[in-house]
């Protein structure tokens, strides 16, 4: 094989082994707005307004077999209850919540772990400077965020996600590409 050849057949496997590691999907636990898991911000609808949300396991590309994890709830929120979705669980998800699943979920797919119930305290998004955060981390009682796999029941960690109560608008304003262009110099 020539020198030309085999360096080309390197590049070749570097590249593929560099797509391979850029492509892998980090697992997390966040809080959605709505049951599709697509919606990670939202604006007050008013004081005294009930709503659901959801929390899921996401990208954890194994079986699990429960999860643990803590909700840090800003004052633009008041949790009521957590609707549960599974019948083995620990605490609640504003002081740390663990739970259990009596069969092994597909972690290929976002997995609901729980619905927390809360009421709204907040008329309207008035000061565009007071961003919301709703914070998923790790439970004190444990000190760990993350899964459990299944059948090894091994810890898996994962990362919070923060969804936005409030969150702040993009500014954006009308230009063309040659303006933009001009910006940087042709």
């Amino acid at each position: 094989m020539s020198r030309r050849a085999l360096l080309t057949a390197l590049a070749l496997a570097l590249t593929v082994l560099v797509i391979g590691v850029a492509s892998a999907q980090t697992p997390y636990i966040a809080v959605y707005f709505n049951s599709g898991y697509s919606q990670e911000a939202k604006d007050c609808p008013g004081v005294g307004v009930f709503d659901t949300w959801y929390v899921a396991a996401v990208n954890f590309n194994m079986f699990l077999s429960g999860a643990d994890f803590k909700i840090e709830y800003p004052p633009a929120v008041t949790l009521i209850a957590d609707l549960q979705v599974w019948t083995v669980y620990q605490g609640t998800t504003a002081v740390g919540y663990t739970v259990g699943f009596p069969v092994p979920q597909n972690g290929f797919n976002p997995v609901l772990l729980v619905k927390p119930w809360v009421m709204w305290n907040c008329a309207v998004c008035m000061d565009p400077w007071n961003v919301n955060p709703i914070k998923v981390v790790a439970n004190p009682s444990t000190g760990f965020l993350g899964g459990v796999d299944y059948p090894g029941y091994n810890l898996v960690p994962s990362m919070g996600l923060t969804a936005l109560i409030c969150p702040l608008p993009i500014a954006t304003e009308q230009t063309t590409w040659g303006q933009i262009k001009a910006t940087y110099g042709d």
